[in-house]
């Protein structure tokens, strides 16, 4: 069933103090949301995000008043009809940036596997982490290391080679584990020392070493105790095994004796560990074999390393023979180690063997998944133009699932660099930001795949991208609308890309499918998102602006735009409208009035000639800057709703003008200003009265007239952008301050 409604009511959740609102996906997957910054988009992405999360670790609330019940409730309605809560799984959020993409290997690993399989993986590998744990717990005080997992999986990997898991490893030598009847007691890096000082040491003097093990098997080879029959050798060690095998007298007092090979009889523990040691004494005893030892131990002084393993052999020289074989021997110790917890080892194979047919479905799964990888680094590659940075991953097999950390190869041109080094030092926000968004690709792709039906929320994804690379997240866009799986609610700040969606996405839906959301006291409501009077004011301007003294100021930057654009910035009409954005006095050359003597008459002409517009006010003597000022007030007390571009345009030209007259009050008028005229009397007034405490509140506030309007007041390629995206109320209180500033003369 396709998803076709879904209706949305949250209360007390983050920011929104209640929002209710329905989306009609029938014949639309996307809808739009143009919210300023400040009016919902965090907080409705982060409500969302957290119902989104299966386990609930995060609920919404009242970020001021915590006391209050908040309510979250998404309902989805399908083509049949049945009306059901979504589901967190059907959800996703993709923000406009993650900085924590880049602080883990394990982010990496999901650019790599869908993360529902490796879920699956993770799982399955939950349950026998777990009891791993239990079971090989205790060799940390056997072997005296903390790192034993990682030393065993080293002790049975061969070099070159892939690496085992710890459970394929013990998969494979448990037999092995099973018949080992060794004992052996020293720390375990005291032999076999990370840095691996000992085993250069070993390499260093093996043919001593060789010597000793041929003596000490020659003297094996004549004991009447001892034998050495390769496989079936019996030495000292292993006599040492026996003798711990049956501690105790338990063994002897059930009847049992031992018959040695010289008829000698053993009826008790005790007499068995003489025997053991007489004949261990008389093999070590050799003076051959005491003056190889002797040149051993004298070289085992070089470092601390080679001075625990010299305790080690002085305490057990049984040792000796077995280091001639340094791999062998560690894999004998490990044999003996894991015996003392062999059951548990059992166990937990045997669990691992049960759980391995599902494992290599999941592994086939995610194997499967390596081509959407390619597929959506070579999309994004092709999209994203002007890139410098390229990568790869060079282990994927293994990366896939975790069972290793994936080795990923970055380029900055054509060399090498480390991927922190990049990421942090190198990219540009944008450039960071783009490589995030290989995330938010493959788990697109991972989910249509799948045919998993999902409803994203998608948070501002081209904030700080250029406008070259903002159409490559309008062509995700477009291809994320074109599948019926996949329904999704756009939110930005930007009203540009706003309207571009409006355009190139939704299309003759445009007006249907976007909204404009507006906050008050808390409660956010989303409005029609705008016909032609928003994304294309103009045609409205022309028709009314000749009886509708709000459109007719709104559209004078505009027809002076026009002007110059058609006769250039020197032509009469181009300086008569200049002459109403800024307070300027009589210009005789070009015969135009101070800015407080122009009238609508003098105006009509331009307008007329422009627009092809005739006046139908009823006082056409009436000054242009009263009716400014007039309608700026109007504006005040009125409330706002949506985006209000003729209001904001309003209110923009009537604070420059009463800032300016402000500022004439106390510099004198500089001769001469053809441009930028407000930035030339600010600066002056500032160079006469900066450091005029008495004057700081006037400078605040002109400060904040010269970040706001200037650039709002004047058309550009954007189609008004920066006004729209200043909120209504910020201009509305900028206007009041600068209104107090002349009424406290």
């Amino acid at each position: 069933m396709s998803v076709q409604k879904v209706k949305i009511n949250f209360e007390h959740c983050y920011g929104i103090h209640k929002l209710c609102s329905d989306f009609d996906f029938s014949k639309s997957n996307m809808q739009l949301i143009y919210a300023p910054n400040g009016t919902m988009k965090t907080s409705f992405a982060k409500t969302f995000k957290d119902m989104s999360d299966p386990r609930g670790k995060t609920k919404p609330h009242d970020q001021l008043d915590k006391t209050l019940q908040p309510t979250c409730k998404v309902m989805v309605k399908d083509d049949g009809g049945s009306e059901r809560d979504i589901t967190p799984d059907e959800i996703k959020v993709i923000k406009s940036y993650d900085e924590s993409a880049f602080k883990s290997e394990e982010a990496i690993l999901t650019l790599l596997a869908n993360k529902e399989i490796r879920q699956q993986y993770v799982d399955i590998f939950k349950e026998l982490d777990n009891e791993k744990k239990t079971v090989l717990s205790p060799l940390k005080k056997i072997t005296g290391s903390s790192n034993y997992e990682q030393e065993i999986i080293d002790a049975f990997s061969d070099p070159g080679t892939k690496k085992l898991s710890i459970f394929e490893v013990l998969a494979t030598i448990i037999d092995d584990v099973k018949q080992s009847n060794s004992t052996f007691d020293f720390v375990y890096n005291h032999v076999f020392d990370p840095k691996e000082k000992v085993r250069d040491f070993l390499n260093e003097n093996y043919d001593l070493l060789q010597k000793y093990s041929e003596k000490y098997n020659e003297l094996l080879s004549n004991s009447q105790f001892f034998s050495n029959n390769g496989e079936r050798a019996f030495g000292t060690i292993e006599a040492s095994a026996l003798c711990n095998s049956i501690k105790g007298d338990e063994y002897f007092k059930s009847g049992h004796k031992l018959s040695l090979k010289d008829e000698t009889v053993v009826d008790s523990a005790e007499k068995l560990s003489e025997v053991i040691d007489n004949e261990i004494k008389k093999v070590f005893d050799n003076q051959e074999i005491k003056d190889i030892f002797d040149n051993i131990d004298k070289k085992l002084q070089g470092n601390q390393e080679l001075r625990n393993f010299k305790k080690v052999i002085e305490k057990d020289k049984t040792l000796i023979a077995k280091l001639t074989n340094y791999d062998e021997f560690r894999k004998e110790v490990w044999y003996s180690f894991l015996k003392q917890v062999e059951a548990g080892v059992s166990s937990l194979v045997e669990n691992y063997n049960a759980k391995k047919p599902d494992i290599e479905k999941i592994v086939d799964a995610a194997n499967d998944s390596k081509g959407l990888w390619d597929d959506a680094v070579k999309e994004f590659m092709t999209r994203f133009t002007g890139l410098p940075f390229s990568f790869s991953v060079e282990n994927r097999g293994d990366a896939i699932l975790g069972q290793d950390m994936p080795t990923i190869t970055y380029r900055y041109g054509n060399k090498l660099v480390d991927q922190s080094v990049l990421t942090k030092d190198i990219l540009s926000q944008g450039e960071r930001r783009a490589f995030y968004l290989l995330n938010v690709i493959f788990d697109i792709k991972s989910r249509e795949k799948e045919n998993k039906e999902t409803l994203f929320i998608i948070d501002d994804i081209a904030d700080s991208f250029d406008y070259k690379n903002k159409y490559a997240i309008i062509q995700y866009l477009n291809d994320l609308n074109k599948s019926e799986n996949f329904k999704s609610i756009v939110l930005t700040h930007n009203f540009d890309f706003y309207r571009t969606l409006q355009m190139r996405i939704l299309a003759n839906g445009r007006w249907s499918y976007s909204f404009i959301a507006e906050k008050n006291d808390g409660e956010i409501r989303l409005l029609p998102g705008g016909d032609r009077v928003i994304t294309n004011p103009f045609d409205k301007w022309r028709s009314e602006c000749g009886k509708d003294e709000k459109l007719l100021i709104a559209a004078m930057p505009f027809v002076r735009e026009l002007y110059g654009h058609q006769k250039g910035s020197g032509s009469q009409e181009y300086l008569l409208l200049t002459h109403l954005l800024h307070d300027k006095e009589v210009d005789s050359q070009n015969n135009i009035p101070a800015t407080h003597n122009i009238s609508l008459s003098d105006i009509e002409g331009v307008f007329a000639g422009m627009l092809n517009v005739r006046f139908e006010f009823p006082d056409k003597t009436k000054k242009v800057i009263d009716i400014i000022f007039s309608v700026a007030d109007q504006i005040q007390q009125d409330p706002h709703d949506g985006i209000c571009l003729e209001d904001k345009i309003v209110l923009a030209m009537a604070t420059r003008l009463l800032a300016e007259q402000k500022i004439l009050t106390y510099i004198e008028r500089p001769s001469n200003i053809s441009k930028d005229q407000f930035w030339k009397l600010y600066n002056t007034f500032r160079g006469q009265f900066g450091s005029d405490e008495t004057k700081k509140v006037i400078l605040d506030v002109l400060e904040q007239v010269s970040i706001i309007t200037p650039a709002n007041i004047h058309i550009n390629s954007f189609m008004y952008e920066p006004i729209i995206d200043v909120g209504i109320d910020e201009l509305v209180c900028l206007y009041k301050q600068v209104k107090d500033l002349h009424e406290q003369n």
